[in-house]
């Protein structure tokens, strides 16, 4: 298969290789995905950097965690029907040395998701880290429906899923940016408010829009209880 891979850590145009490896194979439980479109993320850039000091953790390392395309074979296991399903695929590459950016990837079978019809490959591609870490960040306290949720850098890929989660969880979505162009995507992400870090004095805007309220956020106590706190 074709593949890029790296064997040291450092800058990309350094230490990046493109050619041929063996074909990987499946193993029990995991399923084989011809891959059509990978997803590099922020962390992906850091390990291969080696900005820990840590090493790249293996001899050689084939990046990117999230990516898109078939089920072409399926270790034991697995149900043969996944062969020839659309997936999107997550961590791909964490804990493991072999990424999705080759033409193919093994991973465990829970970690190939199936891709609704109509949804492309590129799409598919940019779920597993900031579709996965938004949607955490919105609901890990519980569902958000008549909550005004903040998002900070409603622009970027953590934020815009962020904003979509939170608007079908129902809430009330103000997202922070840093432009006029940045603040279009994020209405068209969906947020009702879109306030420009750079012009806007934020915490007056955001009790301004809210009334008085600020947004809801949930901390936990020591005793387990919830309390919504604003800012001032």
């Amino acid at each position: 298969m074709r593949a890029a891979w790296y064997e040291r850590g450092g800058p990309a145009g350094e230490v990046l290789t493109v050619g041929e490896m063996e074909d990987p194979r499946p193993e029990a439980g995991e399923v084989l995905v011809r891959v059509y479109a990978s997803g590099v993320n922020p962390g992906e850039v850091k390990k291969r950097s080696d900005w820990m000091g840590y090493g790249i953790g293996y001899p050689r390392v084939i990046p990117h965690s999230d990516g898109a395309g078939t089920i072409e074979e399926v270790g034991e296991g697995v149900s043969y029907s996944r062969v020839g399903q659309r997936v999107w695929v997550w961590d791909a590459q964490s804990g493991r040395p072999f990424g999705t950016a080759a033409q193919y990837v093994a991973l465990p079978n829970e970690q190939a998701v199936p891709l609704p019809t109509g949804v492309g490959f590129e799409v598919g591609a940019c779920l597993g880290i900031p579709a996965r870490t938004a949607h955490r960040c919105v609901f890990a306290e519980g569902p958000v429906s008549g909550e005004t949720v903040l998002v900070p850098g409603g622009a970027g890929a953590v934020g815009s899923f962020a904003i979509s989660f939170a608007k079908w969880g129902g809430a009330e979505v103000i997202a922070t940016v840093g432009s006029e162009e940045h603040a279009e995507a994020a209405l068209q992400a969906g947020a009702d408010h879109a306030l420009n870090y750079r012009t806007d004095d934020v915490a007056a805007r955001v009790r301004e829009v809210t009334a008085g309220r600020g947004w809801a956020a949930l901390w936990k106590s020591p005793s387990g209880a919830t309390s919504p706190w604003t800012p001032k």
